[in-house]
């Protein structure tokens, strides 16, 4: 397990870090508008979910960052400027997913390079948000983004999108969840529980009372105090195969 995970997960540490190398959540006080929250998707663009959580994205009125895999992005950049278009950003999330314990950081540092420029020649978009496979870095590959000037960007609420089988989970998972000022949610596009999970977004009055910004949002000056790296989660940071 990645130290930088291990930690996230398991201590509640009193050290601040800069979001600027690590976000795991946004600010947590709550504007005379109403909080503001964060919504992550991974592992896409998928051909069939992704247009569907965008139409629903759309009805919730709600801005979201994208952590697209580079050989998908190859594959339908299309979807790309669809998500750009319509007011939500890109990460990376590296170019072929692969199983992060038998990743070198040569080769993860190589994946994030390639993808990002990828994304530069399909869209336009040079993004600096890294959402590493699972959510698992080494120091080394933690060195490595910092050099570049990447952000790494975890989580802190895991509805475990990935691992439903019915629509019914998803509902009782949103029937139990109230959200909170600075969450950053992960789900995932490569499934279709997420676009479920965003239309009830649209509708329950608790969750049209959030404010879903991009990611970028909580680096923006006035948003980005340190975050302590042990802050409590709803769900384990690192607790998914994103």
């Amino acid at each position: 397990m990645g130290i930088f995970r291990q930690t996230v997960k398991h201590y509640a540490l009193a050290t601040l870090m800069p979001r600027r190398l690590l976000l795991v959540s946004g600010r947590h006080t709550t504007p005379a508008k109403g909080p503001c929250a964060s919504l992550t998707f991974d592992d896409g663009p998928h051909p069939e979910h992704t247009p569907r959580l965008l139409d629903a994205l759309a009805e919730a009125d709600a801005r979201a960052t994208f952590f697209v895999i580079g050989e998908k992005a190859r594959r339908y950049p299309h979807l790309l400027r669809r998500i750009v278009g319509a007011g939500h950003e890109l990460g990376n999330h590296t170019y072929s997913h692969g199983e992060p314990k038998k990743t070198s950081a040569k080769r993860f540092l190589n994946e994030i390079r390639r993808t990002r420029r990828l994304l530069q020649d399909l869209v336009g978009c040079d993004t600096r948000l890294v959402r590493p496979p699972k959510g698992e870095l080494t120091p080394a590959k933690c060195l490595g983004l910092w050099q570049r000037g990447e952000t790494i960007v975890l989580w802190n609420v895991d509805p475990r999108d990935y691992a439903m089988r019915l629509r019914l989970e998803m509902d009782r998972w949103c029937d139990t969840y109230e959200p909170t000022a600075g969450d950053v949610v992960l789900m995932h596009d490569a499934f279709p529980f997420a676009e479920f999970a965003v239309r009830q977004f649209a509708q329950a009055e608790r969750f049209r009372a959030v404010k879903w910004v991009p990611v970028s949002r909580w680096l923006t000056s006035g948003h980005s105090e340190g975050i302590a790296i042990g802050q409590a989660a709803q769900n384990p940071v690192g607790g998914a195969p994103t």
